[in-house]
């Protein structure tokens, strides 16, 4: 399951920080992906994710995992994105092209919050790797 350890491989890795203001693919295709889940359109939102996210999580975990995760906080009242980094490595991951993207986001139920989200380039299209909300 991509957890910890994906937190760890991006403070591990050799970034290149790229403009938050641009809407670059990798920030256009995260934000999709973000309101497919403020939706909570599970399955659609799975099926955006790319292999490394899918071989660790069933459909059928991620609606679960998503759901307590997700429901809780409410609506999205407010995002921003607060940085992009690009890296070709992540620890435990095969090397790639990937983009960390950090939010931040207000709810509902928790006024304050920070969403990464990690992307990975598959052919012409970004895909999402991983997802974290603290």
């Amino acid at each position: 399951m991509i957890n910890a350890a994906v937190l760890t491989l991006m403070t591990l890795s050799a970034p290149a920080i790229a403009s938050p203001d641009a809407v670059t693919p990798e920030v256009a295709t995260a934000n999709v992906w973000l309101e497919q889940l403020d939706a909570q359109n599970w399955n659609e939102n799975w099926k955006g994710t790319g292999k490394l996210f899918q071989s660790n999580l069933t459909q059928e975990q991620w609606t679960k995992t998503a759901q307590a995760v997700r429901e809780p906080l409410g609506s999205v009242i407010s995002r921003h994105i607060l940085g992009v980094t690009k890296t070709t490595t992540l620890p435990g991951a095969p090397d790639g092209e990937y983009g960390v993207l950090t939010y931040s986001a207000a709810f509902t139920n928790k006024a304050s919050a920070v969403e990464t989200v990690v992307l990975s380039r598959d052919g012409e299209q970004w895909k999402i790797v991983g997802y974290f909300i603290r």
